[in-house]
């Protein structure tokens, strides 16, 4: 399942402009990230399961749905860290996992492949939870591939992909493999180079998140 531009609201639209802009410093890039990851919360929290729970008023008792504890965000080093954040803020009593996947070899020369290195993980027991994948961007989708065939093995409940800028050709081929997964993005570009760059995108998000 794929939510989109279709339906992304006013405030994501404007954001992913903010973090689009070649001129954003990374301080600003950074806080508008982690707006971004709030706001996808939101879009993501429609698939969560609830439950009804009741509270005691001045006047009497009053019965509201509240989210299950049961989700672990896992934050794909290093461009996720400030969007993470920000989804972290929204789903506060979730658990937290940390993949460090970045591109290697490319194996195609068309940029639609490569290897993945994998130098640390650090994820909690995933079985039988909800787990949303943090990742600003999904290009090729290799990284995203190779991040979610990790998480399949640990037999979790759902999985919720949560991206700022996609890549029209990686949001094809995650879903060819993980049909069942549920991908949540900002925006969607059509064109992706030889190199493997989502255009227009934004460039490279840990480096210009991070002044590197």
């Amino acid at each position: 399942m794929l939510i989109n531009g279709s339906k992304t609201n006013i405030l994501i639209s404007e954001t992913v402009g903010k973090i689009r802009n070649k001129d954003t410093t990374p301080e600003d890039f950074r806080i508008n990230l982690k707006r971004i990851g709030s706001y996808l919360a939101y879009e993501a929290s429609e698939f969560l399961e609830t439950e009804e729970l009741s509270t005691e008023t001045p006047l009497g008792t009053a019965y509201f749905n509240e989210i299950k504890n049961n989700i672990v965000i896992i934050t794909i080093l290093r461009a996720a860290v400030p969007m993470s954040e920000g989804v972290l803020e929204v789903l506060h009593r979730a658990k937290v996992g940390i993949i460090s996947a970045a591109r290697g070899k490319q194996l195609q020369d068309d940029g639609k492949d490569f290897r993945i290195d994998s130098m640390y993980s650090s994820i909690p027991i995933l079985e039988d939870k909800n787990v949303i994948v943090v990742d600003p961007m999904i290009a090729s989708g290799s990284t995203m591939i190779f991040t979610l065939q990790e998480i399949k093995n640990k037999k979790p409940l759902k999985i919720i992909v949560l991206c700022a800028i996609a890549s029209q050709f990686g949001i094809e081929r995650i879903q060819e493999e993980f049909p069942e997964v549920i991908i949540i993005v900002g925006a969607i570009d059509k064109e992706l180079n030889e190199k493997g760059y989502i255009v227009p995108g934004l460039g490279d998000a840990g480096n210009r998140a991070f002044n590197t």
